[in-house]
């Protein structure tokens, strides 16, 4: 068996995201402050007061499963980060919402439809520079301050958070988390006024994408290259978050006007700048999996939550894109141990069989997943093999 290191570890992720096989089956946990936090009695409102507490608990956890094979490096930052940037509500753990409650997002409407002119108008950088203030509650120059301050905190947790991770010899997947236009628009527009949106005013629900597109492309870019992952280190990725698009709230005929012309142009940009792309699929995609084989080859992540076929996802998808998954949530909270060694290994079997899997979690661990539960999970990775 391979020793596991830096290299080792970075080539089993590296073979599967090209659709090859390594030494075993990689397995990543997307796992952020919430489930090691609450593990080692520290509450959800003291990460938000103190990000380093939440990576430290991280770092405890990480090594008391016996380590895993790549981490998302901004796993820890992004939900300070969307509290300043996310055009949507947020409530925060011991400010908004008790000290220990996980955080919330509250579906409301927060952009109008009368912003779709301005949005058209300015781009989607100038509208927000103009936005956030005035939601916020801040002026100008209290904007600009906040925003500086958080670059400037969230660079440096970054650069420590990653050196930590490379003296453990464990690579990095990251940094950036775009959401694709139909995602921002439906969270911020709130899911119900979206929804009406595009059977009311689609032609103005396009444009309002057409001009939001770039822009989120280029903040991407640019975040990823600020975020100094460079090989050996870990692969600069992108992580697409794009939950409400596919046929769970959708029909296909939606997903084929408002999101897969803005996933392609996302995707190829990015793999144009020799940055992975994550589509992070929460919900069910089931019926848009074959229109993914319109995305380069052997070049993206596909990640589902358990909700999409991820069986399916592999007869349709096999080698064109590497597929992640999708140990769920409730299996994690409420199954055994054995229960997870048998799905992991089923997953090993079917959805690794070629190679172009890493064994993962649906979306991220929960707070209340069992920690015998993860053990299993990482420990079958580590020593099961295809059969």
């Amino acid at each position: 068996m391979t020793e596991d290191n830096l290299i080792s570890r970075l080539a089993r992720v590296q073979a599967a995201i090209t659709l090859g096989t390594s030494d075993r089956t990689p397995v990543s946990l997307m796992m952020d402050y919430k489930f090691p936090c609450r593990h080692k009695g520290i509450t959800q409102g003291e990460h938000f007061r103190n990000q380093t507490r939440g990576f430290h608990a991280l770092l405890e956890v990480f090594d008391e499963l016996g380590g895993w094979d790549i981490v998302f490096t901004d796993t820890m930052t992004t939900q300070i980060r969307n509290i300043l940037e996310a055009p949507m509500v947020i409530k925060v753990p011991g400010k908004d919402i008790p000290e220990d409650d996980v955080i919330q997002w509250e579906e409301t409407e927060v952009i109008q439809e009368e912003d779709y002119n301005k949005i058209i108008e300015l781009g989607w950088k100038k509208f927000i520079a103009d936005f956030y203030p005035r939601f916020r509650g801040w002026g100008n120059a209290e904007y600009r301050r906040r925003v500086e301050q958080r670059a400037g905190l969230e660079y440096t947790h970054i650069k420590a958070f990653n050196k930590q991770w490379e003296q453990k010899g464990i690579p990095i997947l990251g940094s950036a988390g775009p959401f694709s236009p139909l995602m921002m628009l439906s969270c911020s527009r709130s899911m119900t006024n979206f929804m009406l949106d595009i059977h009311r005013i689609p032609d103005k629900v396009k444009a309002v994408m057409d001009a939001m597109v770039s822009d989120i492309i280029d903040v991407t870019i640019q975040s990823v290259k600020c975020s100094v992952i460079e090989p050996p280190m870990g692969i600069p990725a992108a992580l697409i978050v794009l939950e409400r698009g596919g046929c769970g709230y959708f029909p296909v005929k939606v997903f084929e006007r408002f999101e897969l012309p803005y996933l392609k142009q996302m995707v190829e940009a990015f793999v144009a700048e020799g940055i992975t792309p994550i589509l992070h699929f929460d919900h069910d995609w089931t019926l848009n999996l074959p229109y993914l084989k319109e995305l380069p080859r052997g070049k993206c992540i596909a990640q589902f939550d358990s909700t999409t076929d991820i069986f399916k996802a592999k007869e349709t998808l096999r080698d064109h894109i590497c597929i992640m998954g999708d140990v769920s949530a409730s299996l994690l909270s409420l199954g055994t141990p054995i229960e997870v060694e048998d799905y992991c290994k089923k997953l090993i079997d079917v959805t690794g069989e070629d190679g172009g899997f890493i064994l993962g979690v649906g979306c991220s661990v929960p707070v209340d997943a069992k920690f015998e539960n993860l053990r299993a999970m990482v420990n079958t990775a580590k020593t099961y093999r295809v059969h």
